[in-house]
């Protein structure tokens, strides 16, 4: 049968709700459908044709006033932004679908900040952040699956998570495994550290801190089970570490698929719940969850978010720990049910940098909500993956990678 949100299950909705028994019997029979295809598991949630029509009254409104007040200190989108790419992956390495990327300032041995890349080929590399970009290491297959997340433990090893759900320390000069450990079932989408916790969230529907020790010798190495385990109504999708203004208090915050909250639990060892925020009104119909979490560079009070929204991606501005939305704009990026959007800063905070499925990157200038760049990043319309976005050494560099198997580096 077409999906709860084809164009054909919401017309005979719209026939069925509103009493055209002699229309919705010939659409029926003309399209093949029963009246228990349009059956919706949670009506108070079923997408409809008046639905729809409220979203696009919205979206149209939008594009002509301003959602919340503006305040005239925030930055305009600065130029020159990043708009000159270079595709960074060697020729004779056969390509894949880029998962992630990011860019560190350090990372033993090597002497420039480096650019992580992972691909659907299980492949992690090393590139140079500096230009012409050197290929540092191929590690071809250090996991047993592909790699969904990296972060840095002490300026050496790589922590790694993957789609078996497994959580690997790999050196970064080697590749080889120095600890490992599956806290997960599958799919580890995210990982995070902030010593002595690592913190890791996967989609069967867990969220999990780990410690993280190093011997006098200097060999890393896990606690051999969470030292707390959360267990969720719904798979996890965001994840971030922020300071919560109140106390000052380190804490982690997350999402979960079908819920519009943000979940904010202690960074401490049992993870003990702090608070539930709402990102949308208590009787809204609108649904969503955060897909992609980014701290403000400057202001650690506020948070960037970028939702699963359909048929295009809303970006929110919202204040840590509060329920306060401070923006809710329409990006005017497609998504499907399926997309993965991910949000990232400028460094000046001007604006963010949002992905999208159609092979294009937004930079969204957050002080009036108007997209001011749009870059191709993926050729013949692929979807942009993933994306990192900040300063190498005092310049403005944005990383983009997709399913057109290209790893780009835009400059300004």
């Amino acid at each position: 049968m077409p999906a709860s949100d084809s164009p054909q299950i919401l017309i005979g909705r719209y026939l069925q709700s509103n009493g055209y028994s002699k229309s919705l019997a010939a659409f029926l029979e003309e399209t093949n459908l029963t009246e228990e295809n349009l059956q919706a598991k949670d009506p108070t949630t079923a997408l409809t044709i008046e639905k729809v029509l409220d979203e696009k009254r919205l979206y149209d409104l939008s594009l002509k006033l301003e959602k919340v007040e503006v305040n005239d200190e925030d930055p305009d989108f600065t130029q020159p932004y990043p708009s000159i790419a270079t595709e960074i992956t060697p020729a004779d390495i056969k390509a894949a679908n880029i998962l992630f990327v990011s860019v560190v300032p350090a990372l033993a041995p090597f002497d420039d900040p480096v650019i992580i890349s992972t691909a659907a080929d299980r492949s992690l590399r090393l590139y140079s952040a500096q230009a012409p970009h050197a290929l540092f290491r191929d590690f071809t297959s250090p996991a047993d699956s592909a790699i969904l997340s990296v972060t840095v433990v002490e300026d050496k090893w790589l922590l790694i998570s993957t789609m078996t759900g497994r959580l690997s320390l790999l050196s970064a000069d080697t590749g080889d495994t120095v600890a490992t450990i599956r806290p997960h079932e599958k799919y580890a989408i995210r990982v995070l550290y902030e010593a002595p916790y690592v913190i890791s969230a996967a989609y069967d529907k867990t969220l999990c801190l780990h410690t993280l020790a190093v011997s006098p010798s200097g060999t890393p190495s896990f606690s051999s089970s969470p030292s707390s385990k959360l267990t969720l109504a719904t798979p996890p999708e965001a994840l971030a570490m922020v300071t919560l203004p109140a106390t000052k208090a380190r804490a982690i915050v997350f999402s979960r698929r079908d819920s519009t909250s943000l979940y904010y639990h202690l960074l401490q060892p049992t993870l003990p719940f702090h608070s539930e925020r709402a990102l949308a009104a208590e009787h809204s119909w609108i649904s969503y969850h955060a897909m992609s979490i980014a701290v403000h560079p400057s202001n650690p009070a506020l948070l960037a978010v970028a939702t699963s929204s359909v048929p295009h991606m809303k970006f929110l501005l919202v204040e840590v720990d509060s329920d306060v939305v401070l923006q809710e704009l329409f990006t005017g990026a497609p998504q499907s049910a399926y997309s993965t959007a991910v949000v990232a800063w400028r460094p000046d905070a001007s604006g963010v940098w949002l992905n999208a499925d159609e092979g294009v990157v937004r930079g969204l200038e957050v002080k009036r909500g108007k997209v001011k760049a749009t870059l191709k990043a993926c050729d013949g319309g692929e979807k942009v993956r993933t994306l990192w976005a900040g300063d190498v050494d005092g310049r403005e560099v944005l990383v983009t990678g997709g399913f057109d198997k290209g790893l780009k580096v835009w400059t300004v």
